[in-house]
């Protein structure tokens, strides 16, 4: 039973479109600016009751592991979804600090398998629906954020264009946003194969659809200019300008080094803008 703050944004027919031209809008590069300063609150549901402060729930639907870290607070002020990168799993990077410094603010943060190295697939967006509903009715709070790593980012993107899930806030760090422009990834161009028995289709490409992305949500990106695994004039850059050209609320921030880099994961910046959603 989801709870009554809870909204799903369903978005009816969903055609794939053409791949965004580098000529569609102005490239922006993404370490040149800093958005400090996130948009006012826009979601107002109370915190709910905590019911096991700093516990750790798991549950398995099918093959695929779905975990649920409850904040060390008494109550609960929100839900947030974290997509996992390549060599992710249900456990991948859910013990850091980075995501761990959400606890202390009341979010509950749930992760799953996403059948692993999925690369935007529709397994995976399927696998992020079902976590997202066990969340939600383990913890009776509303899903607010969506938090994408690297390879993940494809998935949450995928899920936002298809209408499978909705949340007012969407946070993408190293974003993978173009499948088939990640040859500077290793393995990735064999595991995209095996995913999907040849090239991605435009349909689990977001790079190809991101005029589709809804305008309802707000975005934070990170990218680092020195990233050669995921350069962000092939991914970030895009996505930021396909989000402003379509009146998207979008905020940047630099980062530095290889993919990777521990500025691309600050506990700060993904603090500041996880309040800004509670």
């Amino acid at each position: 039973m989801r709870h009554p703050g809870f909204v799903i944004r369903v978005l009816a027919g969903v055609v794939a479109a053409a791949l965004l031209l580098t000529g569609c809008s102005e490239p922006v590069d993404v370490a040149a600016e800093a958005e400090t300063h996130p948009s006012t609150v826009v979601t107002t549901e109370p915190a709910v009751p905590n019911p096991q402060p700093g516990g750790t729930l798991r549950h398995v639907v099918g093959d695929q592991r779905l975990r649920l870290d409850l904040p060390s607070t008494g109550t609960i002020t929100g839900l947030a979804v974290w997509f996992h990168g390549q060599l992710g799993d249900v456990d991948g990077a859910m013990d850091e600090e980075w995501l761990n410094s959400l606890s202390a603010d009341g979010w509950a943060v749930a992760s799953a398998d996403l059948h692993l190295a999925n690369w935007g697939s529709p397994a995976s967006v399927s696998d992020a629906v079902a976590l997202s509903e066990w969340a939600q009715a383990e913890t009776g709070a509303p899903l607010k954020l969506l938090i994408g790593g690297s390879m993940g980012v494809l998935t949450s993107l995928n899920a936002l264009i298809d209408g499978a899930l909705w949340a007012p806030c969407w946070y993408g760090t190293m974003p993978v946003v173009d499948v088939t422009a990640v040859s500077g990834v290793a393995y990735a161009d064999a595991q995209v194969e095996a995913v999907y028995g040849g090239p991605a289709p435009e349909s689990s490409n977001p790079a190809a659809r991101l005029d589709r992305l809804p305008i309802s949500v707000r975005y934070f990106v990170v990218a680092s200019p020195q990233d050669t695994w995921v350069p962000a004039t092939a991914h970030a850059d895009r996505l930021v300008a396909a989000l402003r050209q379509s009146g998207a609320d979008v905020s940047v921030a630099p980062a530095v080094g290889q993919h990777g880099d521990p500025s691309q994961m600050r506990p700060s910046d993904l603090r500041k803008f996880a309040a800004s959603c509670a």
